[in-house]
């Protein structure tokens, strides 16, 4: 039976601006789309008990209210936390309406907001599922690094269904520690995707406790992850678990997306990224999810990144 969760967003939101970004997004692939009726469809771990389930999210045009169904949803399902959890990953759980002030100090951020009305960060599922995605792309392309994600959700049967498809989740940790092999996954990979696991098994990827702690502690304790280096550790904090407040500096990307707003002619230093970001507190990491979205439109989207993990 499905059941049917509601949430209010607090401020300035568009459902159809979530929607462009999380379809386009690669790492979604095969677990997101939008409906012939407009509903965003997402397939994700229910973050309590790693269960796949699959919900279509509307939106009221005349409160802006978010209708979220859970497709056959299991009679114990926590519709609480499920609200919070998809509350997170449209980062619904947070108040927007302090962008306006942000704009109104900040001619770039400005122009973005302006192109993108209604805009929030699309986020990853949970903590987890990020490491798991933060994994899978070390060294390898995104469409690659998709396309064995679904293979692995297939295999490990984490997959959800409801709404006229088949979505494909992070495999789950039970299954995931599991794994001895896998084809297209070298060894250690494999090696690194168990060690994540396992720490989300231990309880380490829970992403409220990661994102109540300080950023340098949050990444300092990830970092002791077999395979989960300074970027891999910012990606999970950050876009794992919802956090508003951060600059994201480990990632080239943003650097980039800050010299293409600001037409620097260069990209700037962490430090010069950090002074250009003071005007965008309280919203650092959503102001740079913006700006990174503006570079794909570019072709500096495409130039040379660090491998990093």
């Amino acid at each position: 039976m499905n059941k049917t969760v509601r949430i209010m967003p607090q401020g300035d939101y568009s459902l159809d601006a979530s929607a462009r970004f999380l379809c386009g997004f690669t790492p979604a692939a095969g677990a997101s789309a939008q409906l012939d009726d407009g509903r965003l469809a997402i397939g994700f771990l229910d973050e309590t008990r790693h269960v796949p389930l699959a919900v279509a999210i509307s939106q009221r045009e005349d409160d802006g209210e978010v209708i979220v169904e859970v497709a056959d949803a299991p009679a114990d399902v926590d519709e609480a936390a499920v609200a919070t959890q998809v509350a997170r990953i449209l980062s619904l759980d947070h108040d927007a309406r302090g962008l306006s002030e942000v704009a109104a100090r900040d001619p770039a951020v400005r122009a973005l907001l302006e192109a993108t009305p209604g805009f929030r960060p699309v986020c990853f599922p949970s903590a987890y599922e990020a490491a798991v995605w933060g994994v899978l792309a070390q060294r390898i392309t995104m469409p690659v690094a998709a396309a064995i994600k679904q293979r692995l959700a297939i295999a490990t049967g984490s997959t959800a269904v409801g709404f006229g498809r088949t979505y494909h989740a992070s495999p789950s940790p039970e299954r995931l520690v599991e794994l001895d092999a896998f084809p297209g996954l070298a060894a250690e990979k494999v090696a690194r995707l168990r060690a994540v696991a396992l720490a989300a098994l231990d309880g380490r990827l829970d992403s409220a406790r990661l994102r109540a702690m300080p950023l340098a502690d949050a990444v300092a304790e990830l970092r002791t992850i077999r395979g989960v280096g300074p970027w891999t550790a910012q990606h999970i904090v950050m876009r794992g678990c919802g956090v508003i407040d951060e600059l994201p500096s480990a990632e080239p990307r943003v650097l980039r997306a800050i010299a293409e707003a600001y037409a620097l002619g260069t990209t700037p230093t962490v430090a010069d990224a950090e002074a250009i970001a003071s005007t965008w507190r309280p919203y650092r990491m959503w102001v740079s999810v913006l700006m990174v979205s503006n570079l794909r439109k570019t072709s500096a989207w495409n130039a040379p990144r660090r491998l990093a993990s």
